[in-house]
């Protein structure tokens, strides 16, 4: 029974281990979630900005001009 109690002990010892490490590693993945979800926020609020945006978003670099139609009497009717 003696050698029951050692290994029970030694179990004991690596699972509390393990429990400081997985409390440990927990607060380092919840803090970096905080931290992604902060900076999805502000990139999302920067892209407000149409300055910001040209600068962040290529589509807004590759975009034409608008194309602006004449209010004249030229119009096919």
């Amino acid at each position: 029974m003696r050698h029951d109690e050692e290994v029970s002990e030694v179990h004991s010892g690596y699972e509390d281990l393990f429990i400081q490490f997985s409390k440990m590693v927990e607060k380092w993945i919840l803090r970096a979630l905080a931290l992604i979800l902060g900076l999805l926020v502000i990139s999302q609020l920067l892209i407000q900005i149409p300055v910001i945006r040209y600068y962040l978003v290529k589509v807004e670099q590759l975009e034409g001009i608008r194309f602006q139609r004449s209010s004249g009497s030229d119009s096919a009717g």
